[in-house]
């Protein structure tokens, strides 16, 4: 029937549920009464015998209240979901990216390009392989600081060397690198101040001061064993109570001013503690113990090396680990002992060599400083993985079944050490050109993956939906630091 057209019907609602038509018949929009949409002809039309017509124009008012905003709704909600999908496959595709890259090593140059290290300076240039696995070569920046400069030599390691890097690759590509703000970066802190001998020692609140030491405890010792924890305590009962008679033990004294002053950098903002204000306490009294060979002055020049490693002094950080590394080949904590009865004594020889271990590979990876603790010279095992209060003079205290140690976080960053050791020798050499195989590179990520495997439970950080799935109660949690660490290497 000429001028007759299906009638249309539209869903109202966001259920979808509801109908109605979308336009009704002319004589019905016309007496304004409603259109049943009956085909050919509608009720109201068929009442009155009367012909049952329908324009072909539609109407926008036709649609119902709210519909337009429902598809406007709705194309916002496809939107969302698209981008969404859009970010989660740009995500894989980087990460399969990176895997490759790891995974996927190739003598060809545009590969070998692609897999250089990020501390290989702009020149860097891949030689002619010997192996199916090839080599990559390394060329030191052509920048050397002036005999005049305050700055001393960094290494490929190094924040310096990275930056290096970088802005020599900007520059080769014909990119201005002036914009880049690497001094922030690389800029050096000052050295620790040096307090006068004769100064009257400055003590906090207890409250600030009983706040600084468990936050070592807790979140420095574990990593670091350097000192006896009862003997601390017993040593900060005296503190509090007579401060006086304290300060006639210089090392102590010393030990306690630098826990402080770790804990202080690393919680400023939990404690509202300036650091500084112990150095005065200890500085002086830490240049008195460069002329001593005892295991006192060599856990003073060890905490005073975390503490420089944290506030980014590296100058003093260099003196005092010359230092730390003379004492223990002075009193040969690299050899094993198999006459000593006195357990504690042993296991505290253990962990501060080993804590000196760790502080010097940081230290030549922040500084790109050769090593001086040679990794061939070294025959001491690992402290037992028995805490402090279990330790004493006649023996070993038994463990409670099933409970974690505070020491195995501490010999997990051995064992993580070791790795970056061989790390620096292979990868980050102390040459001004050496060649970098390829097969080593893969030998350490395997010894890396190893450690991964064999790390206990506790120290492990587990993520699910890319959110830590343990309970993390500090960004400084020993089970943080080594996945840090494990990704950094």
């Amino acid at each position: 029937m000429p001028g007759i057209l299906p009638m249309k019907v539209i869903k109202v609602g966001g259920t979808g549920t509801q109908s109605r038509i979308a336009q009704a018949c002319d004589r019905c929009r016309s007496k304004k009464i409603r259109c049943d949409g009956v085909r050919p002809c509608c009720s109201q039309c068929a009442n009155v015998g009367f012909e049952c017509r329908t324009s072909d124009k539609l109407s926008r008012r036709a649609f119902p209240r709210g519909y337009t905003e429902s598809l406007e709704e709705r194309v916002r909600s496809l939107e969302t979901e698209v981008k969404d999908l859009k970010d989660l496959l740009d995500e894989k595709d980087e990460k399969i990216d990176v895997l490759s890259r790891i995974h996927s090593f190739s003598p060809a140059p545009q590969r070998a390009a692609s897999m250089r290290s990020p501390s290989a300076a702009a020149t860097s240039k891949s030689s002619p392989s010997d192996s199916s696995d090839g080599l990559i070569h390394v060329e030191q920046s052509s920048k050397r600081p002036s005999p005049k400069s305050q700055n001393p030599f960094m290494g490929f390691s190094t924040t310096q060397g990275f930056a290096d890097v970088f802005t020599d690759r900007l520059v080769s590509q014909g990119k201005s690198a002036t914009k880049i703000p690497t001094v922030a970066l690389t800029a050096l802190s000052t050295s620790v101040s040096r307090g006068k001998p004769s100064q009257a020692v400055k003590t906090p609140p207890r409250l600030v001061s009983d706040q600084l030491i468990n936050i070592f405890f807790q979140e420095w010792a574990p990593l670091y064993p350097v000192v006896h924890r009862p003997t601390i305590l017993k040593a900060y009962e005296q503190y509090l109570s007579n401060t006086e008679s304290l300060q006639r033990d210089a090392h102590a004294m010393a030990q306690l001013n630098l826990i402080f002053g770790i804990a202080a950098l690393s919680s400023i903002s939990r404690t509202n503690q300036d650091p500084t204000f112990f150095e005065e306490n200890w500085s002086t009294t830490l240049d008195s113990f460069s002329g001593e060979t005892s295991m006192s002055s060599l856990q003073c020049f060890a905490l005073g090396q975390i503490y420089c490693m944290t506030k980014g002094d590296y100058r003093t950080l260099l003196r005092y680990r010359a230092l730390g590394v003379d004492i223990c080949h002075q009193l040969g904590l690299h050899e094993n002992l198999d006459t000593s009865t006195n357990p504690l004594e042993d296991e505290t020889r253990k962990k501060v060599f080993w804590s000196q271990y760790v502080l010097d590979r940081f230290c030549s990876a922040l500084t790109g400083m050769p090593v001086l603790l040679r990794e061939d010279d070294i025959r001491i095992e690992y402290p037992v993985d028995v805490d402090d209060e279990n330790v004493t003079e006649t023996g070993f205290l038994p463990t409670l079944p099933g409970e974690s140690t505070r020491i195995s976080s501490a010999i997990a960053l051995f064992g993580a050490s070791r790795i970056l050791n061989k790390a620096l020798e292979d990868m980050f050499s102390s040459k001004s050109e050496y060649d970098v195989s390829v097969s080593k590179m893969r030998s350490v990520a395997g010894q890396l993956d190893e450690w991964l495997q064999t790390l206990p439970a506790h120290l492990r950080l587990e993520f699910s939906q890319d959110k830590p799935s343990t309970n993390v109660t500090s960004s400084r949690s020993p089970s943080c630091l080594l996945s840090t660490i494990s990704s950094d290497l």
